[in-house]
């Protein structure tokens, strides 16, 4: 059964042997006072706009700007911002970074600032920092953003990668003065 036959098998106002008929049927007409109907598929024309040849043109700038330049650190670092320096729009960059990184902006920029976080609070010479630190030096702007982000990413809190990495920091015992 389809999941459309389980929703409105029982206000189907038709009869007949055939259900799905039916439900089409309702679709075309607007079912009640939501008007539900068939989900068409829309196919933006920047996608067929832009030749293959601009897309990895788009897509090694994109690289160069975000990854070589490390424009992920800067907090407020935009998709906007990041079209004007291309000096394209912000719909050219949507379809690159569909297409050829196969996620969106920020999935993009989250990546790169959680795997240089990964370096940092793997890293012996990081070790006193705090994790929110760690997350603000990578370039996010909450400590909420980064554990969110860093779990999405990994499945893991940043404090549970560092102890794996580096075991549970020591603690400074403090001794008494007579």
């Amino acid at each position: 059964m389809s999941p459309i036959f389980c929703t409105f098998a029982s206000v189907l106002p038709f009869s007949g042997a055939n259900i799905q008929e039916n439900v089409k049927r309702l679709f075309k007409m607007g079912i009640g006072k939501y008007q539900i109907t068939e989900l068409k598929k829309c196919t933006a024309d920047y996608h067929n706009i832009l030749g293959d040849e601009r897309k990895d043109e788009l897509h090694d700038r994109i690289v160069e700007i975000i990854v070589d330049d490390k424009k992920y650190r800067e907090k407020n670092y935009t998709a906007s911002k990041l079209a004007a320096e291309l000096g394209t729009n912000l719909r050219y960059i949507s379809a690159v970074m569909t297409e050829r990184f196969h996620t969106n902006f920020n999935g993009l920029v989250n990546k790169h600032r959680i795997e240089e976080a990964m370096t940092l609070l793997a890293g012996e010479e990081y070790r006193d920092m705090s994790i929110t630190e760690i997350g603000e030096m990578v370039g996010f702007g909450t400590r909420q953003a980064f554990y969110a982000s860093f779990f999405r990413f990994l499945n893991t809190t940043p404090r549970e990668f560092r102890v794996k990495h580096l075991g549970p920091k020591k603690r400074k015992r403090r001794t008494k003065k007579d």
